[in-house]
């Protein structure tokens, strides 16, 4: 029944609205261990929702874009170039690696063990999971380019955030039931009943309690630090606050060692920026970040004085909590053997002379291991480049909405990368990264356009007979 309701949206998706395909697809990730196609067909092959949809959010924006806009966002080095080109490479490399240094030190995807190197199913799965990531990057720069595209994944995120709390509060529900179940059909190996400090750690749907609080502090993040009711009606803005909170509340309730320090680093943002904020003494869009900084901290110290009032024993509890998970995680078992699992892959990539080993060739428990073992110093360095080019690229005047969006996932990729590097195994960054790099990338390059004269290339402009001064068509068909 889930999976039939689930490939009639996604068959439908070809012709409904993109705004509703992109709700689905910010939907979708909180769906993490939902097995879409049966397990025996696709040879165990876990194919997620969110791999379904994003493709068919790809195929749906590149038909109607502007060719031209498409070839210039990937080709283009200070736009998507250096990340298609790492793309490229990373596939070069998987290709010919396995057979070039054949024999490598690797650590086994399905089995923990210590294996030779040699072309396997995972170098496909992984390879095309990176190019999915890569090129939904692209479609969301298309997106994020024209004002109509903004407003959806607005929009889009919150809703998303709405499905995170949702799914969160539902594991939490039906614990120890196996209501449940039907949504949890993956290959992963499920920890759905983990404790730490004597509390049961919250795991929402996905197959531990680190992908859960990764996937709910970046939505939380996002969220808190984009604002993106702001870009939309008083609805939107009054939803979104609550959301954002709510997520970061499932993120802590995760009890994941990554989320808990991404909260304490989100919570030092947040207090660094007030700081330089009240120092500077800006008025206009500063002073409104200003006050929304202030209240969310007057908030937190509000809400953290009743919970310790009403339940003084709290404070214990999250101490011997932020114990076990952060401040011994390194005399753990669990530690010792994601550690081994480095130790293997950076072996590997010695054995190669630093050129890597190939995508989904070794597992490894940090995703800068993954990265460096699977595409080597090149590909590395190649992504370095990407990212700092896009960190660093200016914003140019744009309005306080657009500029919070932009602001907020600089700082939500600080904030996101402790819990996404130390739980990730593979080079593959995901959808929600795919969105923060497109943001970072889209709305200074649309801003740029616009400050020359330019118009900024909209999805739907291709079907433009003339373009329109001061307006963009909505790309939403």
């Amino acid at each position: 029944m889930i999976l039939a309701l689930f490939w009639l949206f996604a068959v439908v998706a070809i012709w409904l609205p993109l705004r509703l395909v992109v709700y689905g697809l910010f939907i979708s990730i909180s769906f993490g261990t939902l097995a879409v196609v049966p397990l025996e067909m696709v040879g165990g092959v876990t194919l997620l929702p969110v791999t379904i949809l994003s493709s068919i959010v790809i195929v749906r924006v590149v038909l109607q874009a502007d060719a031209a806009a498409i070839v210039d966002a990937a080709l283009n080095w200070r736009h998507l170039g250096v990340l298609m080109a790492f793309l490229v490479y990373a596939l070069l490399l998987t290709v010919m690696a396995p057979w070039v240094f054949a024999g490598a030190p690797t650590m086994g995807l399905n089995i923990q063990q210590l294996t030779p190197l040699a072309p396997s199913i995972g170098n496909i799965t992984q390879g095309l999971y990176l190019t999915n990531s890569c090129v939904m990057t692209l479609a969301m720069f298309v997106l994020m380019s024209n004002g109509h595209g903004r407003q959806m994944c607005r929009k889009g995120l919150v809703i998303g955030g709405v499905a995170v709390v949702i799914t969160g509060i539902a594991d939490m529900a039906t614990f120890g039931s196996a209501l449940l179940d039907p949504l949890r059909t993956a290959s992963y190996t499920l920890l759905t009943h983990a404790e730490l400090g004597g509390t049961r750690r919250v795991v929402g749907l996905h197959p531990e309690a680190s992908g859960f609080g990764y996937v709910a502090l970046s939505f939380g993040s996002l969220i808190t630090l984009m604002r993106p009711g702001e870009g939309l009606s008083r609805g939107w803005r009054w939803l979104g606050a609550p959301v954002g909170w709510s997520c970061l509340l499932m993120a802590a309730l995760s009890t994941s060692s990554g989320a808990l320090a991404g909260l304490v680093v989100l919570l030092a943002v947040v207090v660094f920026d007030t700081i330089v904020l009240l120092v500077r003494g800006q008025g206009g869009a500063a002073a409104g970040r200003l006050r929304a900084n202030l209240g969310a901290l007057t908030s937190l110290a509000v809400a953290a004085g009743l919970v310790l009032t009403v339940l003084p024993n709290i404070g214990a509890n999250i101490a011997e909590v932020f114990d076990a998970a952060v401040v011994h995680k390194t005399s753990t078992s669990s530690f010792e053997e994601r550690l081994y699992w480095n130790t293997v892959s950076l072996d590997g990539l010695k054995a190669t002379g630093g050129l890597g080993l190939g995508v989904g060739s070794t597992r490894a428990s940090s995703w800068f291991v993954a990265l460096a073992s699977g595409t080597g110093v090149i590909g590395s360095v190649l992504l370095a480049v990407f990212v700092s080019n896009a960190v660093l690229q200016p914003v140019g005047q744009i309005d306080f909405a657009d500029r919070l969006l932009v602001g907020g996932a600089k700082r939500t990729l600080l904030v996101s990368m402790l819990p996404f590097a130390g739980s990730t195994t593979s080079v593959d960054f995901g959808l929600l990264i795919a969105f923060v790099f497109a943001v970072m990338t889209a709305i200074p390059v649309a801003s740029a356009q616009s400050r020359s004269g330019l118009p900024a290339r909209s999805p739907s402009s291709r079907h433009r007979s003339k373009p329109v001064a001061g307006a963009q068509r909505p790309t939403d068909r």
